[in-house]
């Protein structure tokens, strides 16, 4: 009988209408922006034997709106042909949008004579030894490709913190890798491959060809957009994929003028304040910030959250549980839910601080696992928050935060908070935080997280130049493209074609600024690039 009312639920019948009214609007918003692709015609880069590769398989305007604007740049700098990456021929539209910027040769990873089903064997054979999860991760899988990409993928394929070692889709996913390392390398030794251009840096599919062509000397280049800004960030080495973020290195920073790092903090500064109101197309920011509910007194956030004012009270902000944990080649611990569970192990024990649990702003958002599925029978001084609680509220109530990798870490060091990094970030290297250094570190520094010192004056304006630079919005003045955010379904099909019918400027002006930023060596951030041009032409006006 419940089965039966589950059928009949309105509420189930209203989603399943809703998802397919969305997937008619994209359809239909598909067509009227092809239209307009065909009216422009294609990029036109000449057709030599210098070959960019680029993928198409992520079906989402803003990736081939992006993609376009990057080509564009090349126009004049060479003669090359297009190789587009598909998975299926039946992946029309997808297929159809390539074609329209100019692709007229493609690979079908799924389809290739190359088959995943030659290597199911050798995939067993090398996860013949692994006996914990912990035991995947050490695998030494060919051309040295970091086991992480694997074992992130099939974490990201079954929507779950850590699949049993019995499910078959460790096997499965092993040998498609396997297959992808095979397809990806054949085409790579009987092309002129120069450029690699992926919508993803981390599942298998974009992993493998990004590894291969590092490895060969192949710059890749992963264009992607958040907080409504065109992100590009260049891959040299294999060296550089562990820290896929855009920014500078610290030490470049430090390099810099004064009153450049003073500019460019302030940027920071400026990006801080509207993430916190909310105001963003960004999924992470209009889940994470909710200001009609805020309480910006700190005495009035600690009582409404921990109960107490007496107490030191420590926020833990959970992470997505299957999105690419190992983005940033974690180390400590295996996966979130075992940092999760590590932390729970330690806190439960340390009473004389109050311990909130924050659940990822977007964790419903992804549907699966959550928090309260981990976080049960809690003692009095641990508190799960509810999912929607108003991250800057959070924030005000804390008198440390600990995080793995998350964003966070920025915002809390900028306002003066101590931050624990559990493990290695995009971040670490800048002195923002605690960063541990091992497991045995990272328990410790739970252990006095409730009177940890915070950052001082430096460090938070370091926090802030670095959040300007990894996921600020572009610098007022610099003339930057404004996307909405990627998540936005089908109203991004409307967005691109007004652009592309009535703002054509707009969208040359992005071309040449990627093209200026291609011309250059020295820093490999196409945001960071222009916000420190921005941020030192303004430096000269004022001396002038």
């Amino acid at each position: 009988m419940p089965r039966l009312s589950s059928f009949i639920s309105p509420l189930r019948w209203r989603d399943y209408a809703e998802r397919r009214l969305e997937t008619w609007r994209r359809d239909r918003g598909d067509d009227v922006l092809d239209a307009e692709l065909h009216n422009i015609g294609p990029v036109r880069l000449g057709g030599g034997q210098a070959t960019i590769v680029a993928d198409g398989m992520w079906r989402n305007p803003n990736h081939f709106l992006r993609l376009r604007l990057f080509l564009e740049a090349f126009v004049g700098r060479g003669s090359y042909r297009l190789l587009g990456i598909l998975r299926r021929r039946s992946d029309w539209r997808e297929r159809r949008a390539l074609e329209r910027i100019g692709f007229r040769e493609f690979v079908f990873i799924d389809e290739d004579e190359i088959k995943t089903e030659q290597f199911l064997a050798e995939a067993a054979l090398l996860l013949a030894g692994a006996r914990s999860h912990a035991d995947l991760l050490k695998l030494t899988l060919p051309e040295e490709l970091p086991a992480y990409v694997y074992f992130d993928t099939v974490l990201k394929l079954a929507a779950h913190p850590r699949p049993p070692l019995t499910s078959p889709l460790w096997q499965s996913t092993l040998a498609e890798l396997l297959r992808n390392l095979a397809i990806y390398r054949r085409e790579l030794a009987h092309r002129d491959v120069r450029e690699v251009v992926l919508s993803h840096p981390w599942k298998s599919e974009w992993a493998a060809l990004t590894w291969l062509s590092l490895g060969r000397d192949v710059p890749v280049y992963h264009l992607t957009g958040f907080c409504e800004g065109l992100r590009i960030r260049r891959f040299r080495r294999q060296e550089d994929y562990a820290t896929p973020v855009e920014h500078l290195p610290v030490s470049v920073f430090n390099s810099l003028a004064a009153d450049v790092q003073e500019e460019i903090a302030s940027a920071g500064a400026s990006d801080l304040d509207r993430r916190t109101s909310g105001c963003s197309s960004d999924l992470n920011v209009r889940y994470a910030f909710n200001p009609s509910t805020r309480i910006a007194e700190r005495t009035a956030a600690r009582l409404a959250l921990s109960g107490q004012a007496e107490r030191p009270v420590v926020v833990i902000y959970g992470h997505v549980w299957y999105d690419f944990p190992h983005t940033f080649a974690m180390r400590n611990f295996t996966d979130f839910l075992d940092w999760t569970e590590c932390t729970l192990g330690k806190i439960r024990t340390l009473e004389d601080t109050v311990w909130l649990l924050k659940p990822h702003p977007t964790e419903g958002w992804y549907g699966g696992f959550s928090l309260a599925d981990v976080a049960q029978d809690l003692p009095a001084h641990v508190r799960l928050l509810p999912r929607d609680t108003d991250s800057q509220t959070a924030i005000m109530a804390a008198d440390s935060i600990v995080t793995v990798h998350g964003t966070i870490g920025l915002e809390a060091a900028a306002q003066g908070i101590p931050v624990v990094l559990g493990d290695r970030s995009y971040y670490s290297d800048w002195d923002v935080g605690y960063v541990a250094q091992d497991r045995a570190h990272y328990l410790s520094l739970l252990q006095r997280a409730g009177r940890l010192a915070p950052p001082d004056h430096a460090a938070q304006k370091r926090a802030r130049a670095c959040f300007a630079m990894a996921v600020g919005e572009p610098p007022a003045g610099a003339g930057a493209l404004k996307l909405s955010c990627d998540s936005s379904g089908s109203a991004l099909y409307s967005e691109v074609s007004g652009l592309l019918r009535s703002n054509r400027s707009a969208l040359a002006r992005e071309s040449e600024r990627i093209l200026r930023f291609l011309d250059q060596d020295a820093i490999d951030s196409f945001a960071a690039y222009h916000l420190l041009m921005t941020a030192s032409l303004k430096r000269l006006q004022q001396v002038a």
